[in-house]
């Protein structure tokens, strides 16, 4: 293939994704200002918030795949951890919190997008294509996806494919985005909400539980003695029994999850600040002799 590379082929096709998407996100965005007569509201997908977001998600993207990181990956342990957290934490969350759907419908030609929205309005439709669809985004089957993949490519012997395959690692590499992004489309209730929103404890617990899946990878190869994967290449910090694969456990068991962390938090703050704002009960609805009364108990 000479100068051109089965890495430099993944790359390359990494860029035109990254480019085209960011090409139609732009445009649809540009096109949903018509929508609002003043600035859209911050949580509006035509937003500048929702376009920072969107692009520092692309931004983010270009550096886990076509950056010198989506060649480190493939030598060192821990540049493969950073790899994953960019693509299964910072980078959905980022793409998901932007509301993206909307603008990138409106990017597409009017054709396509008249026919997704078409297909969207007929979803009520019985259908076998239909029912496993939205089976298979529901949260409960999306968060056990979720889980399963990552943990998946974890395994000793399905972890030296993607090192020896280059199109395995790039299988690896876009399961893990995609699944991601269906997690965070449940976290931040982004359109459309074809489950409905879930009930506020729900959406924090199932945020809590995404935490887990690579720092319990991490945890468990602190304690191996032996390295379970064979990199090409590793380090030693001076001083230190810290190398390559200590050095990916520790930042997998401390680092990692840190997204869901804050955006956990984020919800429960919401979730406060909207029973605060609630408005209190009129004195005539509490303040009765009937309501003092403990249950079961008659006049």
């Amino acid at each position: 293939m000479g100068i051109w590379t089965e890495a430099t082929f993944w790359r390359a096709l990494a860029a035109v994704g990254i480019f085209l998407s960011g090409l139609v996100y732009v445009r649809g965005w540009q096109r949903l200002q018509v929508f609002h007569k003043g600035p859209p509201p911050k949580d509006a997908p035509a937003s500048g918030r929702a376009l920072r977001f969107f692009m520092a998600g692309l931004a983010l993207l270009a550096v886990a795949l076509i950056s010198p990181l989506g060649y480190l990956s493939t030598q060192y342990f821990s540049a493969r951890i950073i790899q994953h957290m960019l693509l299964v934490a910072s980078i959905p969350s980022f793409l998901m919190f932007a509301n993206p759907v909307p603008a990138l419908l409106y990017g597409l030609p009017e054709r396509g997008r008249v026919m997704i929205l078409a297909a969207r309005q007929h979803d009520d439709r019985p259908g076998a294509g239909r029912r496993f669809l939205r089976w298979a985004t529901a949260p409960g089957v999306t968060l056990l996806t979720y889980l399963s993949i990552c943990w998946f490519w974890y395994d000793p012997h399905i972890h030296a494919a993607t090192l020896r395959y280059g199109v395995v690692h790039a299988v690896e590499l876009l399961s893990l985005l995609g699944v991601s992004l269906v997690n965070w489309w449940h976290i931040t209730a982004a359109w459309p909400q074809t489950h409905g929103r879930m009930a506020p404890i729900l959406r924090v617990l199932y945020t809590f539980i995404s935490i887990w899946p690579i720092k319990v990878i991490g945890l468990i190869l602190l304690f191996l003695t032996d390295s379970l994967y064979d990199y090409p290449a590793t380090f030693r910090f001076s001083g230190l029994q810290i190398d390559d694969y200590i050095f990916g456990a520790m930042i997998a068991w401390i680092v990692s999850g840190l997204a869901y962390a804050v955006a956990a938090v984020a919800l429960v703050n919401e979730w406060l600040a909207r029973e605060v704002d609630k408005p209190a009960l009129p004195e005539s609805n509490w303040a009765t002799d009937e309501a003092m009364l403990a249950p079961g108990v008659k006049r």
